[in-house]
C-alpha cells in the first residue's frame, strides 16, 4: 500500500526540499517506487531534479495544470525513479482560485487528483511551501504521515507548535488518519553549542507526546555541491554521515505500518 508523506514547516530554509530529494533517491535505491512532488511555486525541488521552471510552465506542464486544469497527473510526471511531479511559480495562483471554491473542496483537490496515481508509488513526497496556506493544507489533507524539517536554530522550531495545531484541526475535521512521522533535525552542527541547546531544548519540548525524533542531519558542504548537479548528496556523495542519516529516516517510513 502506498504512503503520502507531507513534508512540511511553515518556516523557509529548514531543508524540505533537500530533505524531499534525498529521501525520494533513498527510497528508490531500496526498490521503493517514488514520486516526489513539488508543491511550492517557487519551483526548487523542479530545479533541483535538474528541470527549468519556467520552460514547463510555457508548456502547461507543471502541478498547477493538473492540479486546476485539464492535465492529468500523469500526463506531467517526468522522469522514472524517483519520478517528480514539477511545478513552477503559476502554482502562485492555485491558492487565490482554490478560495472561490466551497471550502470543503477547496481543500481536497490534490488528495483527488492522487488517486488516479497513487497506487503507482509506494511513496509519494509532497515538498510543500514555507507556509501554512491553502497548498501546504492540500498537501496535509492528501498525506498519511507529516515529516518536520526543522533546522537547529530557534526561530525554525518555533513555528512547530502552530504546525502541530494544524494538523490536529486537519486530523479532526478533513483527515483523520493523518500521522505525524517525525520531527528531522537539519543543518546540526554537534560542535555549536547553540545546535546542541536547541536540539535539547526540541527532545524536551516534545517528551511524552510520542513524537519521534530523528538523529539530526549534519551541516555539510556536500548538499550545497550537490544542488549544482541537478542530484541529491546520497547520489553524488553516498558514504556522507549525512546521506546514512536520511537512509535512517527511509528506513523508518518503509517499516512505519
Amino acid at each position: 500500500m502506498s504512503k503520502v508523506v507531507a513534508l512540511a514547516n511553515q518556516k523557509g530554509g529548514v531543508g524540505k526540499t533537500t530533505s524531499t530529494i534525498n529521501l525520494a533517491y533513498a527510497l528508490a535505491q531500496k526498490g521503493k517506487r517514488a514520486l516526489a512532488v513539488d508543491c511550492d511555486p517557487q519551483g526548487s525541488l523542479t530545479l533541483y531534479f535538474g528541470y527549468n521552471p519556467d520552460e514547463l510552465e510555457d508548456a502547461g506542464h507543471t502541478l498547477y495544470n493538473a492540479m486546476m486544469g485539464e492535465k492529468a497527473m500523469d500526463s506531467i510526471i517526468l522522469g522514472d525513479n524517483p519520478a517528480l511531479l514539477p511545478a513552477s511559480i503559476s502554482l502562485a495562483n492555485a491558492e487565490p482560485e482554490l478560495l472561490v471554491r466551497i471550502m470543503s473542496s477547496s481543500q481536497k483537490v490534490l488528495r483527488e487528483k492522487l488517486k488516479g496515481i497513487r497506487d503507482r508509488y509506494d511513496f509519494i513526497l509532497l515538498d510543500c511551501p514555507p507556509s501554512l496556506g491553502l497548498l501546504t493544507i492540500n498537501a496535509l489533507v492528501a498525506a498519511d504521515l507529516v515529516l518536520v524539517p526543522v533546522k537547529t536554530d530557534n526561530l525554525s522550531f518555533h513555528g512547530v507548535a502552530r504546525l502541530f495545531q494544524t494538523v490536529e484541526q486537519i486530523q479532526s475535521d478533513l483527515n483523520p488518519t493523518l500521522r505525524i512521522a517525525g520531527i528531522l533535525p537539519t543543518q546540526y552542527n554537534p560542535r555549536n553549542l547553540h545546535d546542541n541547546e536547541i536540539l535539547t531544548g526540541v527532545r524536551q519540548a516534545l517528551d511524552g507526546q510520542s513524537v519521534r525524533i530523528f538523529d539530526p542531519v549534519n551541516r555539510s558542504t556536500v548538499f550545497d555541491k550537490a544542488t549544482s548537479t541537478g542530484l541529491p548528496t546520497v547520489a553524488t556523495t553516498p558514504g556522507s554521515a549525512s546521506v546514512l542519516s536520511y537512509h535512517q529516516v527511509a528506513d523508518t517510513l518503509i517499516n512505519l505500518p
